[in-house]
């Protein structure tokens, strides 16, 4: 492959009028409307100490939806099923909810992590999503 005539790097402030017009393009609806900062956060919350659980959770926003993941829910085997999972999803919720999120995305990577997810009220979500491992398989 020859090399481009353009280079990959973090957007910058002087990017945001630019970043605007490329992202009209796949939002219609931001015409007219000056696009803020792109703002990305991530926070990790523990449980305990000694740590007994850990939740990562990032946030999103660039005026086309704001949204949250948790990226990370986990905790020690010998703790699951006591509510340490679940006070952790609520702090992950209200962090996001304070910063603007108007959905936030979980993974449930297997069954019980899925049924975990749907008891605090999640739904399985459809879409456009697809994914690949970082090492380009499936």
């Amino acid at each position: 492959m020859s090399r481009p005539p353009f280079t990959i790097r973090p957007a910058a402030p002087a990017d945001r009028a630019d970043i605007h017009q490329v992202l009209r393009q796949l939002h219609p609806d931001l015409a007219g409307t000056t696009l803020p900062r792109i703002r990305q956060e991530a926070q990790t919350f523990v449980a305990g100490e000694p740590v007994i659980g850990v939740a990562v959770v990032t946030f999103v926003d660039y005026r086309a939806g704001a949204y949250g993941m948790v990226e990370e829910l986990v905790v020690d085997a010998a703790h699951r099923g006591t509510g340490v999972g679940r006070l952790l999803l609520d702090e992950c919720r209200g962090w996001l909810a304070r910063l603007g999120a108007e959905v936030i995305f979980v993974s449930g990577i297997d069954e019980a992590a899925a049924g975990f997810y749907r008891r605090a009220g999640f739904a399985d979500c459809t879409g456009p999503w697809l994914f690949q491992g970082a090492d380009g398989g499936v």
